[in-house]
């Protein structure tokens, strides 16, 4: 890029990769340091999912296999079994429900492995995109879990309000 005032000066290097050469679309290096600060431990955490969704998807392979092939004595339970299979299938649905955040995590990661190469505006929405994805599965999951936590406080302290009520605890 040459000065306009002076055709004669030295040519100057665009170091951020900007196409105007003003820096008003580049991102700036304190932003790019932070997130590229937070890079390794978002892939971290990644493969720690990744590495719990393998340890899930094993377990459950396994408790199954256990219950086909009779090595498991939960077939002399009162429910017969029934609780293995629950189990089984909770492994299962938790597995499923951590591909997502493993996912965006990772995506995030790459973005702002991206980001710190181009500096582009275009690739910090991308990374922040990833990010949002990411926090609104959890906050997705979180509210269902408050939800799952009332309906299971109020129908244990109804199954308990009924049993103290057939066993005679409260008098008439």
């Amino acid at each position: 890029m040459e000065n306009p005032a002076n055709p004669y000066s030295t040519p100057v290097a665009n170091l951020y990769g900007t196409a105007t050469g003003n820096g008003a679309d580049a991102v700036s290096p304190g932003t790019i340091a932070q997130l590229a600060g937070t890079k390794p431990w978002v892939r971290f955490i990644s493969v720690i999912l990744w590495i719990g969704i393998a340890f899930m998807i094993l377990g459950a392979i396994g408790l199954g296999s256990m219950m086909a092939f009779g090595f498991s004595q939960a077939k002399n339970s009162p429910f017969g079994g029934a609780e293995m299979i629950v189990i089984v299938v909770m492994y299962g649905i938790f597995a499923f429900l951590y591909i997502y955040p493993a996912v965006k995590l990772w995506a995030y990661a790459n973005r702002i492995a991206s980001l710190s190469s181009t500096r582009s505006v275009a690739d910090l929405d991308a990374a922040l995109t990833e990010q949002r994805r990411f926090w609104k599965f959890i906050a997705i999951l979180a509210i269902i879990m408050i939800c799952l936590y009332i309906v299971f406080i109020i129908g244990m302290v109804g199954f308990g309000a009924t049993a103290a009520m057939k066993a005679g605890a409260f008098p008439k």
